[in-house]
């Protein structure tokens, strides 16, 4: 149309070629449309995935996905990987002999309170649990688990006798031992081409979750129906979560706060804390403190022994590891086994009269004094020190370097002197002026004033690259991000914010405010 008004000057040309350039620009913005419709529906509970799509079209950095370095091979990260842990471990022994437990607790269950089997299931739970299981298929399955999931009333029988052979004789099979391992970078912005920068993430077989799930739950009842288990650790149980362990810990500060005293609260950190636990050690505590026995506890020994794993990069296999002590990142009974593992942890604590709460293998120590008798937190560096020496003795190396210490009360001449003379673990300890505690920012007066700031930077940065894509965005599609990316930060550990004053309830406001421009396409 163009070349025949370019050639003929004829008005009916003109406007055929303008007419085509409409239709073809609708065209465009309407296959654009379903594309992202299609693309979000698929993918709308998956935030790795929507992140990853928004920042490659938007062209704001590189997306993260699992694109490695060319120059490290599946042989380089398992090397890694297993160094990694022998190195800590050799570190760990060489502590040993120089510490002393004053605190070793053994606790011996009656016979009427042992968990002795598991118990078979029926048909109707299998395929209940199956249903309900994420389809994430891991390389090692003989088939796609979507698959698996549409023929699950022809397999149900074979896979039952799977899982309840198991639990009836105490024995995992050899394959569902085996795991996959996949690197996964800490964070966005660091050095791909650093192995230091990468995590292992284990993949088992898919079938292999199942029977762990199906073993969580029996134990989960036993630990319930006893009442075994730290009351103040929140990490993987039913209704608990890092919003309550946070709100617990920001009520007893703020009561402290309001009876004029002054709170030290210590960030405990440990490293590689999931795979340095020792599997003799576990057993143990299984056996002595849960009171697990009989074919329940060759099961776990079945579980733990004999494991292997490899990784897998950029279409490459490495050679084979075996796997001599830790519980496995990425299993479902892996979190169960650790949180029974750390049960001694509460007892010591609370034998030097310190405040505590603990999700998975972050733990938080905090103690308030009256300004003139800071001497008490003496008691804190003594918890310390006992807390190392059982943490040495159970193969977990307690990180001085990255624990943290924020002192919150007043502004007075105690407070500043006590930021001169901390000593925790031997060495002194500098406050910071604020810390960030399982995804949210503390700081000395707990306005999180701090926390809000980053909230709003984060949430901003996310809304200017939704609203470069939301011209070819459908109503709800733009929906999906908004509330992916922004809602999602805004409602995280909100019910902290409950004292918050005004100025800084606005502010979270004004993100809401634009976000909703955004999406409506309206002017302020």
């Amino acid at each position: 149309m163009e070349r025949s008004w370019r050639k003929t000057k004829l008005e009916v040309f003109r406007t055929a070629w303008r007419e085509c350039t409409l239709s073809y620009r609708k065209a465009l913005k309407s296959a654009r449309s379903d594309y992202f419709s299609t693309l979000l529906e698929e993918n709308k509970h998956n935030p790795r995935y929507l992140f990853n799509t928004v920042a490659k079209l938007t062209k704001n950095k590189e997306p993260t996905g699992t694109d490695f370095a060319h120059q490290h091979s599946s042989n380089d990260f398992m090397n890694y990987f297993t160094s990694k842990i022998d190195t800590i471990r050799d570190k760990i022994v060489t502590m040993q002999p120089s510490i002393t437990v004053s605190h070793q607790i053994v606790r011996y269950r009656s016979p009427g309170e042992q968990f002795n089997s598991f118990s078979t299931i029926g048909q109707e739970e299998l395929y209940k649990l199956v249903k309900s299981s994420k389809p994430t298929t891991c390389m090692l399955d003989p088939i796609p688990s979507r698959l698996l999931k549409e023929m699950l009333p022809d397999l149900i029988d074979p896979l039952l006798n799977i899982i309840n052979s198991s639990l009836s004789l105490g024995y995992v099979p050899k394959t569902f031992k085996l795991a996959a391992i996949k690197p996964l970078i800490k964070k966005p912005q660091l050095d791909p081409n650093e192995l230091t920068n990468y995590r292992p993430i284990s993949n088992l077989p898919f079938l292999s979750k199942i029977l762990e799930k199906v073993v969580s739950s029996q134990l989960s009842s036993f630990l319930q129906k006893y009442d075994i288990g730290e009351d103040f650790q929140s990490g993987f149980r039913p209704y608990h979560s890092t919003e309550t362990a946070l709100i617990r810990v920001t009520n007893d500060l703020l009561l402290s706060s309001d009876r004029g005293c002054i709170s030290l609260l210590v960030l405990l950190d440990l490293s590689a804390a999931f795979d340095t636990v020792d599997h003799n050690i576990l057993l143990n505590r299984l056996e002595n403190y849960v009171g697990i026995s009989g074919s329940a506890l060759a099961w776990f020994k079945s579980y733990l022994s004999d494991r292997h794993q490899f990784v897998a990069v950029n279409e490459e296999v490495s050679y084979r590891s075996q796997v001599q002590y830790g519980v496995p990142q990425g299993s479902v009974l892996g979190p169960l086994l650790f949180t029974l593992y750390m049960l001694p942890l509460g007892d010591i604590i609370r034998k030097y009269g310190v405040s505590f709460h603990c999700y998975a293998d972050d733990t938080q120590l905090y103690i308030s004094s009256r300004p003139g008798k800071t001497y008490q937190f003496e008691k804190l560096t003594d918890c310390v020190v006992e807390l190392k020496n059982w943490m040495t003795s159970n193969f977990l190396l307690l990180n001085s370097e990255k624990t943290e210490v924020l002192i919150i009360g007043p502004k007075t001449s105690a407070c500043n002197n006590l930021k001169h003379c901390l000593i925790l673990d031997g060495c002194s300890v500098n406050s910071s002026s604020s810390l960030r505690n399982l995804g949210v920012l503390f700081d000395g007066n707990l306005s999180f004033e701090n926390h809000i700031s980053s909230i709003c930077k984060t949430a901003f940065f996310h809304l200017k690259n939704i609203s470069k894509l939301r011209p070819m965005l459908s109503m709800s599609n733009a929906e999906t991000l908004i509330h992916a990316f922004m809602t999602s930060r805004l409602d995280y550990c909100n019910a902290l914010l409950g004292g918050c004053s005004a100025r800084l309830i606005n502010k979270l406001q004004l993100v809401q405010n634009a976000a909703a421009r955004v999406l409506t396409r309206t002017k302020k």
